[in-house]
């Protein structure tokens, strides 16, 4: 059962869904946005999807957005959108609330103008209405309420990675090629293999072709295979990647790589579901999920004719699945650091490490939590606490991870490898449960890990300043110096001991940091209400 508010200022949608989908709570309904407050304020968190009505005809001073003074037509403006402004400050209040918009008004173009959220539109038909609302609904709670991982893959709470999670979920069945576009390192070929292949209903193998390590030469014969002679060095009949997965899912990765002619022959297998091998006349059908994956612009190629328009048509761009960095992910990262050392604690390297600290500590067998935060976890029996300190976890989200969920996976994995094989070599006394993560370890990682290591400081911060021109060049410097002061200071949530650690080595000397702050002309009390 879930809990649903509906913002309405009718009576319909409310009677409609406790008469016909009773299977759900609803509060409300609420008339306007100050009655939705009261309603969510009581709910306490409980509410998991807001109905949300468009035109409200309600008094002028009950509408969001009313300003004394507006004449007839903008306040009839202000109805006919009034739940366009409540969406607004819904989403400020809490932006990861499910939020249906429904309206009967079909010349309003909410595709356009939401077109990130979830809409319906009432036929007036009592049963198609309430159908369609039914589907809505258990598809929303069902993923809001689902798992925030499909095994390796980590999806987490927010609102656009539910709505890519719903989207992939559709395109894995269906016939067409899926699109999956993104910078490197946001786990496209981890999403190939392990959710859409699985959801595609094929019971064939996965294949995966990494376009960019493929020869030129070789590109076509490695996609569509050969016959004895078709080139130099083709000594025997072998079949190519499509007949290999043939009954199951394609993944080529870097799609951008693949050459005139292999596009072309890729084109003709698309169309026609067969394939030619080289040197061969003998077409052979193949039945296969195609999942494609670049961080090209294939648009661009186009115009630059280094694409097909045909073939990038064919592989339907409108239905691409762009997968964000992890620095737009920020605010999950604590989680997404116990999604991965759970998986990372299941190879080898670390199960061994693990075995080797129990066995020198003469801690018994049991399981291996992660504890993040400030304090001490408390001792329990069997249990190895991984401890990340809260200076550890300041590094972590401070970073701008160039290489997105792939790097973050290997600073959190060597990082535990280190921690552990420290405490391996020397027992940890009374508290040998506890394996401190310690933010020296991550900030060395960070800082020889990180794919632009070059462009970064200690602690893997990006600072980019502006040169501002002055009468001396020390003055200068000094406005460099404030610039990098200043982000170290809101990056690190104002905490002088960390950047005195970052800066000089050791925390104890923050009194000297906090001092040359002062002496750059910084503020505390200002930069304190900019912090998260």
């Amino acid at each position: 059962m879930a809990d649903i508010l509906v913002i309405d200022d009718q009576d319909r949608t409310f009677d409609l869904c406790r008469r016909a989908i009773p299977e759900h709570r609803y509060r409300g309904p609420a008339r306007s946005f100050r009655e939705a407050s009261e309603l969510l304020a009581r709910a306490r968190g409980r509410v998991d999807l807001v109905l949300l009505d468009v035109h409200f005809d309600i008094p002028a001073e009950d509408l969001l957005g009313f300003q004394e003074g507006m004449g007839t037509r903008q306040i009839d403006a202000l109805k006919s959108r009034q739940g366009l402004h409540i969406l607004e400050a819904l989403r400020k209040r809490d932006p990861e609330l499910p939020v249906v918009l429904m309206t009967a008004r079909e010349e309003l173009t909410l595709e356009r103008e939401v077109a990130d959220e979830d809409f319906t539109y009432f036929l007036d038909d009592e049963y198609v209405d309430a159908r369609d609302l039914r589907v809505q609904i258990a598809r929303i709670v069902e993923a809001r309420r689902g798992q925030e991982a499909d095994g390796p893959v980590f999806w987490g709470r927010t609102l656009a990675l539910r709505k890519l999670r719903q989207r992939l979920s559709v395109l894995a069945r269906g016939g067409l090629p899926v699109v999956l576009l993104g910078p490197t390192g946001t786990g496209k070929s981890l999403l190939a293999r392990h959710y859409v292949h699985p959801r595609s209903g094929r019971s064939g193998p996965f294949v995966s072709v990494d376009l960019s390590t493929v020869p030129t030469d070789l590109m076509a014969a490695q996609l569509f295979g050969s016959v004895r002679g078709a080139y130099t060095g083709s000594v025997a009949d072998r079949i190519g990647a499509f007949e290999a997965a043939n009954g199951g899912t394609l993944f080529l990765d870097e799609i951008g790589n693949l050459t005139l002619g292999a596009q072309k022959m890729l084109l003709s297998v698309l169309q026609e579901g067969a394939v030619t091998r080289l040197g061969d006349t003998k077409e052979r059908s193949v039945d296969v999920k195609l999942v494609v994956a670049t961080n090209d612009d294939l648009a661009e190629r186009v115009r630059d004719g280094s694409f097909r328009s045909d073939l990038f048509m064919r592989l339907n761009p409108a239905a691409a699945v762009h997968l964000p960095p992890l620095v737009d992910r920020q605010l999950e990262l604590d989680r997404l650091l116990d999604h991965v050392l759970e998986h990372a604690l299941s190879r080898p390297a670390l199960r061994d490490l693990v075995t080797e600290v129990r066995r020198r500590n003469g801690l018994p067998d049991g399981p291996v939590q992660l504890y993040a935060g400030s304090g001490i976890p408390d001792a329990e029996p069997g249990v190895l606490h991984l401890l990340f300190p809260e200076r550890s976890l300041r590094l972590l989200r401070g970073h701008d991870w160039p290489g997105n969920l792939r790097e973050f996976a290997m600073v959190a994995e060597n990082a535990v490898l280190f921690a552990l094989a420290e405490v391996a070599a020397v027992p940890g006394g009374d508290r040998a449960d506890v394996v401190q993560v310690r933010p020296k370890i991550v900030r060395d990682l960070l800082a020889t890990g990180s794919l632009e290591a070059s462009d970064h400081f200690g602690d893997g911060l990006t600072v980019r300043v502006t040169l501002e021109p002055a009468d001396t060049l020390n003055k200068v410097a000094q406005g460099c110096e404030r610039q990098y002061f200043q982000q170290l200071y809101l990056t690190h949530g104002g905490d002088f001991g960390v950047m005195a650690e970052i800066l000089l080595g050791d925390s104890e000397h923050a009194r000297k940091v906090q001092l040359r702050f002062n002496q750059l002309g910084l503020k505390v009390r200002e930069l304190k209400e900019r912090l998260p």
